[in-house]
């Protein structure tokens, strides 16, 4: 209906044009004319001959044009029928022209002698032509619109699938490295295990629904590395000093949820499962309005290069990161026993790649 409406009206302010430019040249060829009679000309004659015009620009939008851009048949047969179809029309508006002209209007004082004087042909050329060419140039540029947005559509689907599926990475590991963790405290017979079943069946609630939002409050991220980290604690004991700290201004900023998880999963399975002594794990959260900063350091026990594992992990991240955020850096850093990422978010750049 939309459509229907857009096409109405800009047939409308056609022949709002047509008749203006009628009125103008009745006006000054006929000044002793009464207002009635060159009111009514002017609407009868832009009328009639805007008939032909519109049917050649609606034939040349939907079948003459096209064909020859979409190359459908001989391109000399379809330039013929073009041909054809213009000089009917042409002749059409020159006949009702002269029918009305000499008949209808005007008390007959505009009678033209010959139906077909080139003058007036050439008039009759331009304005066809004008109608067409504006018609089919509003239909070119409306396809192409809509070809872009159907292609940003595309790749905004693609990008949401590679997303989901760099999501989804995460977690067989990350179902996999708990279930051995409760399966070691069972084996133990530690009265830890019913903890530590209830705190996954959290966290697989919130992967299984709230992980598939755009972006989460940052409260409710944090919430859930909180609840990772107590569940790693329960398996580590004292043997594992953990640090996080937090320092939010705003907790409701928006973050692309999931996004801080490979970071500290690595950390607990390439640092302190892998150590034979103490070790630690340290934190470091902090929101500012639209900068967001977090940091995590762990030590590990010799001095070894990442492990295809690692390497996952960090290219997951980064790949995300490419994805979602349009400003952002992310640092890794490894000395000695110590192995640190630092990242830097600017919130306001999601969605804007």
């Amino acid at each position: 209906m939309k459509r229907v409406l857009l096409h109405i009206g800009f047939w409308s302010f056609y022949i709002v044009f047509c008749m203006a430019t009628e009125y103008m040249w009745a006006k000054g060829a006929m000044p002793d004319l009464s207002t009635f009679e060159l009111l009514k000309g002017m609407i009868i004659v832009a009328v009639s001959t805007s008939i032909p015009e519109i049917g050649f620009s609606y034939y040349m939008m939907y079948s003459g044009f096209e064909r020859v851009l979409r190359k459908k048949g001989s391109l000399a047969f379809n330039i013929i029928s073009i041909l054809v179809v213009f000089s009917a029309c042409i002749v059409l508006v020159r006949v009702i022209t002269h029918y009305i002209l000499g008949h209808v209007v005007y008390d007959g004082r505009m009678a033209q002698p010959a139906v077909f004087d080139p003058l007036i042909i050439s008039r009759s050329i331009i304005f066809m032509g004008f109608a067409a060419g504006i018609s089919v140039s509003i239909r070119l540029l409306r396809n192409q619109l809509t070809a872009k947005e159907r292609e940003k559509n595309l790749i905004r689907e693609k990008l949401s699938t590679e997303i989901q599926l760099l999501r989804n990475q995460l977690h067989p590991h990350f179902l996999f490295n708990t279930l051995n963790n409760i399966y070691a405290l069972t084996r133990k017979k530690s009265d830890l295990a019913p903890e530590a079943v209830l705190k996954l069946s959290e966290l697989l609630s919130f992967m299984l629904y709230e992980s598939r939002k755009d972006t989460i409050p940052v409260s409710q991220e944090m919430a859930f590395l909180e609840d990772y980290i107590s569940l790693e604690r329960i398996r580590y004991d004292e043997r594992l000093k953990i640090s996080f700290e937090k320092d939010v201004k705003d907790p409701t900023k928006p973050i692309a949820s999931l996004l801080l998880l490979p970071l500290v999963e690595n950390a607990f399975k390439h640092g302190a499962s892998e150590t034979r002594f103490d070790s630690f794990i340290n934190i470091r959260l902090k929101q500012d309005r639209e900068v967001f900063q977090f940091s995590i350091e762990n030590s590990f026990e010799t001095a070894k290069s990442m492990n295809d594992n690692q390497q996952i992990g960090l290219n997951n991240i980064r790949r995300q990161l490419e994805l979602l955020y349009n400003d952002y850096s992310l640092d890794v850093n490894c000395n000695d026993n110590t192995f640190g990422v630092n990242l830097y978010l600017n919130l306001h750049s999601y969605g804007k790649n």
